[in-house]
């Protein structure tokens, strides 16, 4: 291929002698002198890169021989970043009059360094006017005061990046400061270097975090934009607590914020997008409020919470993450309130092994995995949620490990936050936990949910361990209602009511220890309750109007159904099915429209005992009965404190409406042109 009548090699050859401002002119010629240029990204831009003094290698120091990705975007980013603070300086003042005749100042270099004019930062600064350029040369500059930033200025190292370390507390003043090629540490006098008012910033393509905080830091960052680090776009730890506001934090090789090592912090309204690792993890006592964010699209988890994590987190949009949306294990116990967890490509939320925690007035909604997934060594409290269209279970508790401990596609737990010390020091600065959200549960509970319109079974438990199931309700999943397929130690059932799912209301697989006690069994297009259970106990349940019989006992089964009332349209009331050990005592079984029998037992079984039964029959098609004294089940003291599937929806809408429109209304786009921290 020619260009020009030469060869391709040539031109690049001639093309190598050229500067900067040639470059763009030939890139305008035409398409192919525009791929031409772009071609010498490893040859002249690459040289053009590392030939100015004040551009380090973009991999500085985490990996000084990997090549980036394009030189040429690299010296790009530098360029405009140079050149956008300097043509921001102000003009001279003048007087009104004179506005025509106004001219722009040129810009000043101070010089700072033995054998210069200044000998000291402070010293510089004193003389400097609106957006000088201060030059420190190689050397250690200690600061015995606290240096005060009044008006905008950019400070720059001399030298490789290393040989200007620059060691005071800054307390800044004006609206923007460049920093440029220094090691920053704080002095000696005070914990902090800079006192992190930080606004409309770009703070992109850092070697380590975007931000990072610690002992005791605080301030206010807001309307940043925090992208493309190398670590987390804001790392808090040992017991910083600043105010995370209104910032857009994305594209980050790692998790977009971390809090650690009783590290806290308000985190609110910021848009948290299209992150490696999670959006938001918590770990090593680390404690936030997360409140009215939006976390999307991110590659791992929307939050994580790991390791003895704590945290407030209320109110956020958590939606099209590729795992859990929330993710809770060894040992993280958040309140996790009033947020909508909606469209992940896993689950809503995980609960992995030793995860705790209150889960509460959720929205998980449209996720492709289980709405909610536990594992049994848990111990959440999981109540008033409401929980729907979930592609697979609504709630699913399982006993056996499947890996998820190695966190696929990056949970977070690879991360490395030792850079302060192990983890186990952090033990020692604990502080008292006497918060009232967290209160103790010493067993799983599942409480008060709306559980609705999930792929499979609205709950489905598989677990070792015991299990309160309360007050839901659970309402026309695309499987069954409640499926026990593994209960060790007892799982109780208690004052739900489930209604309309495609299968039966409940199975219990054998061997299961289950109780089933005060439940309304409404309307399944299968049998009310199924059971082969080795310990089943079906006390002062309403079941009724199933498609299938209200209750079947299949072979070895072990069941006491004592004090129900129990009906079926089209099928048996009770239907026992092979050599099932049964105790069938003190029911009102009712006989369904079909003319079959009211009770069908299939063999002669001698250990099938039924005492005090009542059986009603249809004497006339006219006639009709009404679940009057007590009447209909669940019966609760106050009204079921999860609120109808209508009611519900309405609320959930409302919720769903209020939490998005609070997240998008908080960020403002009008970012900063003027700041960019390299």
């Amino acid at each position: 291929m020619e260009a020009g009548g030469l060869p391709l090699e040539l031109w690049r050859m001639i093309l190598g002698y050229l500067h900067l401002p040639d470059l763009g002119r030939c890139s305008l010629v035409c398409r192919a002198w525009h791929e031409l240029i772009l071609s010498l990204d490893s040859t002249r831009w690459r040289q053009l890169c590392l030939g100015c003094p004040e551009c380090r290698h973009p991999n500085w120091p985490n990996q000084p021989d990997v090549e980036p990705e394009s030189w040429r975007e690299a010296f790009k980013q530098h360029y405009l970043a140079s050149k956008t603070w300097a043509k921001n300086a102000l003009d001279l003042e003048s007087s009104v009059c004179f506005s025509l005749f106004r001219r722009r100042r040129e810009r000043r270099t101070l010089s700072v360094g033995p054998g210069h004019e200044f000998d000291s930062l402070g010293s510089a600064l004193a003389m400097a006017s609106l957006y000088d350029r201060i030059v420190l040369f190689p050397g250690v500059y200690e600061e015995q005061g606290e240096i005060i930033l009044k008006v905008p200025v950019e400070i720059v190292g001399h030298g490789k990046l290393g040989e200007v370390a620059l060691l005071a507390s800054i307390d800044q003043h004006c609206s923007t400061t460049r920093l440029c090629n220094l090691v920053c540490m704080p002095a000696w006098f005070s914990p902090f270097m800079f006192k992190i008012v930080m606004l409309r910033n770009d703070i992109h393509r850092c070697r380590a975090s975007g931000i990072f905080l610690r002992l005791e830091g605080g301030g206010l960052i807001a309307g940043n934009n925090i992208y493309h680090n190398a670590e987390a776009g804001v790392d808090i730890r040992k017991k910083s607590n600043p105010l995370i506001l209104c910032n857009q934090i994305h594209h980050g090789l790692r998790s977009g914020i971390v809090v650690l090592g009783n590290g806290k912090g308000v985190i609110r309204n910021n848009q948290i997008f299209s992150n490696k690792e999670a959006g938001i993890y918590i770990l090593y006592h680390g404690n936030p409020v997360v409140s009215g964010n939006h976390i999307f699209k991110g590659r791992a988890a929307g939050i994580a919470v790991n390791e003895n994590g704590k945290g407030l987190i209320t109110e956020n949009v958590i939606r099209e993450n590729q795992w859990g949306g929330v993710d809770i294990r060894r040992g993280g116990v958040p309140v996790l309130r009033s947020n909508l967890i909606c469209f992940g490509y896993s689950d809503g939320i995980v609960v992995g092994d030793e995860g705790k925690g209150l889960i509460e007035g959720n929205t998980i909604y449209a996720n492709k995995g289980c709405g909610v997934w536990m594992m049994s060594s848990s111990l959440p409290h999981v109540t008033s949620n409401h929980v729907s269209y979930n592609g697979l279970y609504g709630v699913a508790v399982f006993s056996q490990k499947d890996g998820s401990s190695d966190f696929p596609g990056g949970h977070g737990a690879q991360e490395n936050f030792s850079e302060d010390g192990d983890a186990i020091l952090w033990e020692t600065e604990l502080e008292k936990d006497d918060d009232p959200l967290r209160r103790p549960v010493t067993t799983t509970l599942v409480e008060s949910n709306s559980i609705n319109h999930n792929g499979a079974s609205g709950l489905y438990v598989q677990s070792s361990e015991a299990l309160q199931v309360i007050t839901n309700v659970i309402h026309a999943n695309g499987d069954r209602g409640i499926t026990v397929a593994q209960s060790s130690q007892l799982t109780r059932v208690a004052n739900n009511s489930i209604s309309c799912n495609r299968q039966s209301g409940v199975k219990v697989e054998a061997p299961c220890k289950v109780e089933l006690r005060g439940n309304g069994i409404y309307d399944n297009r299968g049998h009310g309750v199924i059971t082969k259970g080795d310990s089943t106990v079906v006390i002062e349940n309403d079941i009724i109007g199933n498609r299938g019989s209200g209750l079947q006992l299949l072979p070895s089964s072990d069941t006491k159904v004592i004090k129900n009332r129990i009906h079926s349209f089209r099928a048996y009331g009770i239907a026992v099915r092979g050599r099932a050990k049964a105790l069938v005592q003190e029911n009102v079984i009712f006989q369904g429209k079909t003319n079959k029998t009211i009770f069908q037992q299939i063999s002669n079984n001698q250990e099938c005992i039924m005492q005090n039964n009542k059986f009603l029959v249809f004497k006339k098609k006219s006639d009709t009965w009404r679940l009057v004294n007590p009447p209909a089940r669940p019966h609760l003291e106050n009204s079921l404190r999860g609120p109808s599937v209508a009611h519900s929806g309405q609320k959930v809408a409302a919720m769903a409406t209020r939490i998005t429109a609070r997240v998008e209304g908080g960020y403002h786009s009008n970012r900063s042109i003027f700041c960019t921290i390299l």
